[in-house]
């Protein structure tokens, strides 16, 4: 089972490598500022069986 994780960056497009925890549930979802540009996304974890996926989305806005 795998205990990381990629997404890219909404923001700056960098790929973010992340921990893991399938005892969090299913699906996770939680906010985290980016460490390279340190803007805010939503995190999407899913699993499909033993396999995390995840991608990020803006917070809010930028306009």
């Amino acid at each position: 089972m795998q205990d990381e994780v990629t997404y890219i960056c909404d923001a700056c497009g960098e790929e973010i490598v992340i921990p893991v925890d399938p005892a969090g549930g299913k699906t996770q979802k939680y906010t985290e500022d980016c460490p390279v540009c340190c803007n805010p996304s939503v995190i999407h974890v899913d699993w499909d069986e033993d396999e995390p996926r995840a991608w990020a989305e803006a917070e809010q806005d930028r306009f």
